[in-house]
């Protein structure tokens, strides 16, 4: 056998069998293709550096949002206004609470899709220390440089308080409010106490500075630390609908038929509020279903938003949590309840 592919051997010719040879160009080849491969890998080193510093800064702020009590609609435009900022900017904010409140304000002011009332509690929510935490009971609770709203002719608009004297108050506005005289509100806000009204009227603006006369009239709005005992009929139905139906009849036949149980309040908060059902779902869709739509029977119109049950510590009753409730309809079930006889709010 290797007789016979001798010859085919002997035919090849030398420098075909001959490894290339790196000659100057090639090594350089060889250079650039490894500094690319160790510049990219520098580059995907520094992005991962980026995101996890970008990560850890969200989670900074968000961990401070958290526990400051903010509606839904509030949340959500605190984190709109932290994604706005640039990096450094970011990083500022959560060192310096004089840049934080600063760049707060200047989005606030910017921001009109959102009601004066609630521009006000994001600023107070959000730094919380920002004033000394007293019940407003005069103008002298006041303080100049302060945020508030001023209501007017069922609009909300965002002020500043510029400077107090007896019984008027010089306030700024970013804001168009109509022509004067104009009955109107001024509303403040302290975290953990709560929001105060204060009553007057627009007696004089020039451009974007106004004068409000007090007339004396302070209500204070309460920061859901108010319940009442009223019995008011609820319907609660599982949420989303259609999640549980097939479920529902393959289990319960009663169930199939009854997918609406209604149910009365024996104490009621914005927070959270106790029921009896007079109609009870069967234990095992109160243990399966996370969320249920409420509807609450209070004046107007009735009140709609998603709950969640927990049993409550009398046997029969249950704790009902809303999770979605946005700050007009929480104005709204706050305005019912404190015109129920309102006591200070236990569960």
């Amino acid at each position: 056998m290797l007789e016979k592919l001798k010859p085919i051997i002997l035919a090849v010719d030398a420098e075909v069998l001959r490894m290339p040879a790196f000659d100057a160009a090639s090594i350089w080849y060889l250079v650039y293709f490894l500094l690319f491969i160790i510049l990219g890998l520098i580059f995907l080193a520094w992005r991962l550096r980026k995101q996890t510093k970008r990560n850890a800064l969200n989670n900074s702020f968000m961990l401070i949002l958290m526990r400051r009590g903010l509606t839904k609609l509030q949340l959500a435009a605190m984190q709109d206004f932290f994604a706005g900022l640039h990096e450094t900017e970011k990083q500022e904010i959560l060192l310096s609470h004089k840049l934080f409140a600063q760049h707060l304000q200047q989005y606030l002011a910017a921001h009109r899709n959102l009601t004066g009332n609630d521009r006000v509690e994001i600023f107070d929510k959000v730094l919380p220390n920002y004033l000394p935490q007293i019940e407003v009971k005069s103008l002298s609770d006041l303080r100049p440089g302060e945020l508030a709203a001023i209501d007017f002719a069922g609009k909300s608009a965002l002020g500043t308080i510029l400077k107090i004297k007896d019984n008027q108050i010089l306030l700024s506005s970013s804001d168009k409010l109509s022509a004067p005289p104009l009955k109107a509100q001024v509303y403040a806000y302290r975290p953990g106490l709560g929001g105060f009204l204060l009553s007057g009227e627009i007696t004089k603006s020039q451009g974007q500075s106004h004068i409000f006369q007090h007339d004396g009239g302070i209500e204070f709005r309460g920061d859901q630390h108010l319940m009442t005992m009223a019995s008011v009929q609820l319907n609660l139905e599982p949420w989303p609908h259609h999640e549980i139906k097939k479920a529902v009849a393959e289990t319960d036949e009663l169930a199939e038929k009854i997918e609406i149980f209604p149910a009365l309040t024996e104490k009621l908060s914005d927070r959270a509020m106790v029921i009896r059902f007079l109609t009870a779902p069967p234990d095992w869709a109160i243990k399966k279903q996370e969320l249920w739509e409420m509807t609450l029977d209070i004046p107007e119109k009735p009140l709609v938003c998603r709950v969640k049950i927990a049993p409550y510590r009398l046997r029969g009753t249950w704790l009902l949590r809303p999770v979605d409730l946005d700050s007009s309809e929480r104005d709204r079930l706050y305005k019912f309840i404190a015109e129920n006889d309102a006591v200070r709010e236990h569960f």
